[in-house]
């Protein structure tokens, strides 16, 4: 199994029947693309420009969370987007994405359960 923790999370999206057509959060799986340097690590790529891309995301509000698989395989980003045209506009103008580093695949996403706030759908029904 290629991404175990997002079958996880999508499996934990309770009363999810099918996908969303829109959503206001977006999963990024980042994988190695064909312009990734081989024989090297994620930090020995040139992703310097993906880097200060994924700060002005931040900053702008568009960024929830990122960061590289500890395996060398890619990444991940949550992002906040209107729709699922404006999340892949986003992905696609991403420095590593336009010099084939990275390739993206992006899904809507809906954030189930969150330690941050405390939201569950199952809060107050475990003991």
């Amino acid at each position: 199994m290629r991404f175990p923790l997002l079958c996880i999370l999508a499996t934990l999206a309770v009363g999810a029947q099918e996908a969303p057509t829109s959503s206001s959060h977006f999963a990024v799986v980042l994988e190695r693309g064909p312009n990734w340097l081989p024989g090297k690590t994620a930090s020995q790529q040139p992703l310097g420009e993906h880097g200060r891309y994924l700060q002005r995301l931040m900053v702008n509000g568009k960024l929830v969370l990122a960061g590289p698989f500890l395996d060398d395989q890619g990444g991940f980003i949550l992002l906040k987007a209107a729709n699922l045209a404006e999340a892949q506009q986003i992905e696609n103008q991403d420095p590593a994405i336009r010099n084939g580093i990275l390739r993206p695949t992006v899904h809507p996403f809906s954030i189930a359960f969150d330690s941050a706030t405390g939201a569950s759908p199952f809060k107050g029904s475990v003991p």
